[in-house]
């Protein structure tokens, strides 16, 4: 009895410290997220990326490249580009996390009214000395908004810096890579729209160009109810953190849509980025983007 006592006790302390941890995690993540949107305004957007951005984090020039490489061969721009958070969210492990909101640009950071409008989503890990660094940023651009969503708030009581995270090396993104396989599987079959139910739930979100956020299962059946013959991924690569319930993936995805006036089909070739939540012992698409490559 004593033993299943202990059990007990010691199941409900490590339930409390994990809770703890992400809470101080999310928080610390929101919070880096607000730093780096200010470095931005402060230094210029070059600068404040490399200053935020992993040594092997990925950035879209169309194509995906290193970007630190990238941006530190690349001139600084005199315009500004700014954002917030409205959502984030951190593994249980609190070594892995994204967030994501609207941004806005501005051909000159004294300039009062902006140029271009979108949405972001950006991946973050933790690095050897518990800093947070994003691995992986993409977005979408989309007209202006007549209302903007509430900016996320930090919890400064729940900043606590005792709680430094072990760095485990993350999984390999297999399981998150073949899922996308199976989608890709699966939406030939039953159709896009179809696919899509399987995958996401009522906080799911897609960002698309052209487009405001796609939230929820209804406004993404609505979405897909637009023809499309179908999908194909490419999956290249991505990351699960080490407690296996978050983590993204990324590649091509060409969209095959009907052709009316031609009888054909045409193809559409984007960047996609996947944000994956296990919830329940079942994988669920938290955000989705997928941005056009020019061609």
């Amino acid at each position: 009895m004593k033993e299943f006592l202990k059990l007990v006790l010691f199941s409900i302390i490590c339930s409390e410290y994990s809770a703890q941890t992400m809470n101080s995690s999310l928080n610390s993540l929101i919070s880096t997220e607000y730093s780096f949107s200010k470095s931005a305004a402060e230094v210029g957007t070059r600068d404040a990326f490399l200053k935020f951005i992993s040594d092997d984090g990925i950035i879209f020039r169309p194509n995906p490249v290193n970007g630190k490489k990238f941006l530190s061969e690349s001139k600084p721009s005199g315009g500004l580009l700014s954002w917030y958070p409205v959502i984030a969210f951190v593994s249980r492990a609190g070594d892995l996390g994204f967030t994501t909101g609207p941004w806005q640009w501005r051909q000159n950071r004294i300039d009062s009214v902006a140029l271009a409008y979108g949405n972001y989503c950006t991946v973050w890990q933790r690095e050897a000395n518990n800093e947070w660094k994003f691995v992986i940023d993409l977005g979408n651009r989309n007209d202006k908004p007549s209302v903007l969503p509430e900016r996320l708030k930090i919890d400064t009581t729940k900043l606590n810096s005792s709680f430094l995270i072990k760095m485990i090396k993350h999984e390999k993104p297999d399981e998150l890579i073949e899922l996308d396989k199976q989608f890709a599987l699966i939406s030939s079959k039953i159709g896009v729209e179809a696919a899509y139910k399987k995958f996401v739930n009522d906080k799911s979100r897609l960002l698309r160009d052209g487009k405001f956020p796609i939230i929820g299962r209804q406004q993404i059946s609505e979405y897909f109810t637009q023809q499309f013959a179908g999908y194909n991924l490419k999956p290249i690569d991505g990351r699960i953190s080490s407690s296996k319930d978050f983590g993204f993936t990324y590649g091509e995805l060409e969209i095959i849509k009907p052709d009316s006036v031609r009888r054909a089909v045409s193809k559409e070739r984007n960047n996609y980025m996947r944000i994956w939540k296990k919830e329940q012992k079942r994988w669920i698409i938290i955000v989705e983007v997928a941005n056009i490559i020019p061609q």
